[in-house]
């Protein structure tokens, strides 16, 4: 999986806003851990063993399981303004 700069940028903001315990990240998951709109979300989460990470500056910006890992290699997230109107993270598979 992709990570575009402007995703990077945001979820580092993002997590400035964020109090968490150095365990702790964001997470990319599915239901039933994500439990909103769409298939994937960022929940808060412990990291685990085998987690894939995506850094940016020695920080921590995302947890990926590496089964999802492996399942979305032909994709790219990303920050942008969407057609419904306004900002937000997409998931685009190709």
């Amino acid at each position: 999986m992709d990570i575009t700069d402007n995703a990077k940028q945001e979820l580092k903001r993002i997590l400035g806003t964020y109090n968490l315990q150095p365990n702790q990240g964001f997470r990319l998951a599915t239901p039933p851990s994500w439990e909103g709109e769409g298939d994937f979300g960022i929940v808060v989460d412990e990291e685990r063993d085998g987690d894939h990470l995506e850094e940016m500056d020695g920080l921590k910006l995302l947890m990926i399981d590496p089964l999802l890992q492996e399942r979305l290699t032909k994709t790219e997230m990303d920050f942008k303004d969407t057609p419904d109107g306004g900002p937000r993270f997409t998931l685009d598979v190709y």
